[in-house]
């Protein structure tokens, strides 16, 4: 990749990936599963005004990674298993565009991906993570990983959440491709930005978890949640 070799060409991989983002859409316009977005929309469109965050959503299918590409307009990075460098097209993606690989199999790994992903935002590049830290197997959102929320502490930006509505429900969770339209089902709620200083991490765990549930169907709550409110 051009980038690799000439000093100061395209060092924040934007351009690379921009290619990503190109494929994504077409991928989702030809399945016919573009998504809805509401909320804070103009969040989505630059880091000039706002500067850097951190992005989180609810994680139910691998549809939520060709969705984000489209609707996250800013240069931005996500946290990703190191596991999915392996995977065609998006291993690629993920290792020349320099986004962040995590191997939670060790702590050093994890260490150095929580410094890169703080050098990051530091320097204005927002990052993308799923906070359950792995896919939903049927859609409802699952508990958080610890030390996703510290890295906003860190760096001092702001958080914000992004509920994916009905991803599990035109991709299930362990297929690889649509098995019915997005149209008029696939959404992306952009909630307000939740400011970090002087919270601890569980304080902001529960206004993220409060923001992604109100804008995701009952059927993406929680067991407990939905059986809570029935009775």
């Amino acid at each position: 990749y051009l980038g690799s070799n000439i000093e100061g060409f395209d060092d924040q991989r934007a351009k690379f990936d921009y290619s990503g983002k190109i494929w994504c859409r077409t991928y989702l316009k030809l399945t016919d599963c573009y998504p809805e977005i509401a909320g804070d929309v103009d969040r989505l469109k630059g880091t000039k005004e706002h500067g850097a965050c951190l992005f989180v959503a609810n994680h139910s299918s691998f549809l939520d990674i060709a969705v984000l590409c489209c609707v996250l307009d800013p240069v931005f990075k996500f946290i990703a298993k190191d596991s999915l460098k392996k995977f065609p097209g998006v291993g690629r993606q993920l290792v020349g565009g320099e986004h962040v690989l995590i191997d939670r199999s060790t702590k050093r790994s994890q260490f150095r991906s929580f410094k890169e992903a703080i050098t990051y935002l530091k320097n204005g590049v927002p990052i993308m993570a799923f906070p359950e830290g792995a896919r939903s197997p049927d859609g409802r959102l699952m508990p958080f990983k610890g030390g996703i929320f510290s890295m906003a502490v860190k760096a001092n930006v702001p958080i914000v959440p992004l509920s994916l509505a009905n991803a599990h429900a035109v991709m299930p969770s362990a297929g690889f491709l649509p098995v019915q339209s997005g149209k008029d089902k696939l959404r992306v709620f952009v909630h307000d930005a939740i400011q970090v200083e002087g919270k601890s991490e569980e304080e902001i765990a529960k206004e993220v978890k409060e923001a992604l549930l109100s804008e995701l169907p009952w059927d993406q709550h929680p067991l407990e949640e939905e059986e809570g409110a029935d009775a």
